[in-house]
């Protein structure tokens, strides 16, 4: 017979299995965090309506990826947002006052107002011990918990994790965002932390959820 306590037992079981599954989908992404922002409080009041977002990187394909990424963020609230990748040529310099005046030429006629770079300032390697584990599951969830011999055969052949160490990668990367209109004025800047990226891809796309937020509630961002 089906008692009120093993129709809840089981329906515990279910919820741990469900939190198990959402834990799981959750490791699996790529969490960043702002570690400080600041804001100019001289800033246009209403924020930009065009911005380019310009990654800072020799690496073509990692910095198109940074790119459409932020872009396609900004774009979701409102922003007319573009990509140094569709203005500068593979071989732009920017210490090259040729390559420099030729860019300048080609954001203004854009129309941008503002620039939003995007840098990787630094990488760490943290190294932690990660201690050992073994299911617990305490009685009176599963019956054989409340024997002996129960509970002597079924953890018999319980397997322990032994622990170990690990090595972490840590990346702080750096958003600033500057006035066209006041000379290339810096008008906002963002710092944060990223611990472990699954990908770039996965990396890109959070990190630029989190930057387009930061600006949005710094009131930086006008439809």
């Amino acid at each position: 017979m089906r008692t009120p306590f093993a129709s809840f037992s089981r329906r515990c079981q279910g919820y741990v299995a469900l939190l198990a599954i959402a834990l799981f989908i959750a490791a699996c992404g790529t969490s960043v965090r702002m570690t400080g922002t600041w804001k100019d409080p001289a800033a246009r009041a209403g924020g930009y309506h065009n911005i380019l977002v310009a990654g800072l990187s020799s690496n073509l394909t990692s910095r198109g990826i940074v790119e459409n990424k932020l872009a396609e963020q900004l774009q979701q609230h409102g922003v007319v947002a573009g990509k140094s990748t569709d203005l500068f040529p593979p071989n732009f310099d920017p210490k090259k006052e040729e390559s420099v005046k030729a860019a300048s030429g080609k954001i203004e006629a854009a129309g941008y107002k503002a620039v939003l770079t995007v840098t990787l300032v630094n990488k760490e390697s943290e190294t932690r011990y990660v201690p050992g584990s073994m299911m617990y599951s305490p009685y009176p969830a599963y019956g054989w918990y409340g024997r002996f011999w129960g509970y002597y055969g079924y953890m018999y052949n319980s397997v322990y994790s032994p622990g170990y160490y690990t090595t972490d990668k840590v990346y702080f990367m750096e958003s600033n965002l500057y006035d066209l209109t006041q000379d290339g004025k810096l008008v906002w800047s963002g710092q944060s932390e990223t611990y472990n990226p699954n990908s770039l891809e996965s990396f890109a796309a959070a990190y630029a959820k989190k930057v387009t937020e930061a600006l949005q509630n710094n009131g930086l961002l006008q439809r």
